[in-house]
């Protein structure tokens, strides 16, 4: 994200390039899981799978409404992987750019402190909660992989899509 920043790269500041990425990225889920079903697929990560990951993570960061572990998760299944397995990597490639995003914010914080008093011990239980929170959510995500697919999130995000570009028509937001 730091090198699209760079770059030039902005979030928009309205909400339809959110809602075409939520509908785009519903419509690759199930293009993904249908293309799927009938392929061999392996566990072990290669370099290759490691590469399409990394580039998907960019991606992610660019374009607002993508998720960094539906994209990850999912180009590692359309390369080869199998769902579990890339279910698992991309949650643990999570964690390492999860403590860069976060170490780095902290050392903005205190290179250039917010107006606001940081109260740290505050941020140490946050860090604590969502880390037992996540620890959690991933072992149950895990387990429901293994006997079902991305297909019902791939119909939810195309109505949620839709429910936010209906919104936007109606509010003249065109």
């Amino acid at each position: 994200m730091l090198i699209a920043r760079k770059l030039g790269a902005e979030l928009p500041k309205d909400l339809w390039p959110i809602a075409w990425a939520t509908i785009w990225g519903g419509v690759l889920i199930l293009i993904i899981e249908w293309s799927v079903t009938e392929r061999t697929r392996r566990t072990e990560v290669t370099w290759g799978i490691a590469i399409v990951v990394a580039m998907a993570q960019i991606l992610a960061a660019v374009f607002p409404g993508t998720s960094r572990a539906g994209a990850t998760i999912l180009f590692a299944m359309a390369i080869g992987l199998t769902r579990a397995a890339a279910t698992e990597f991309s949650f643990l490639l999570g964690i390492p750019t999860m403590f860069a995003a976060s170490a780095y914010a902290i050392y903005k914080d205190l290179k250039v402190p917010s107006p606001e008093h940081t109260v740290w011990s505050m941020v140490a239980l946050g860090t604590l909660v969502s880390a037992v929170v996540a620890f959690i959510v991933v072992r149950w995500l895990l387990r429901f992989i293994q006997s079902h697919t991305f297909v019902g999130f791939g119909w939810y995000r195309i109505a949620l899509a839709l429910v936010i570009g209906i919104i936007l028509l109606s509010s003249g937001h065109a």
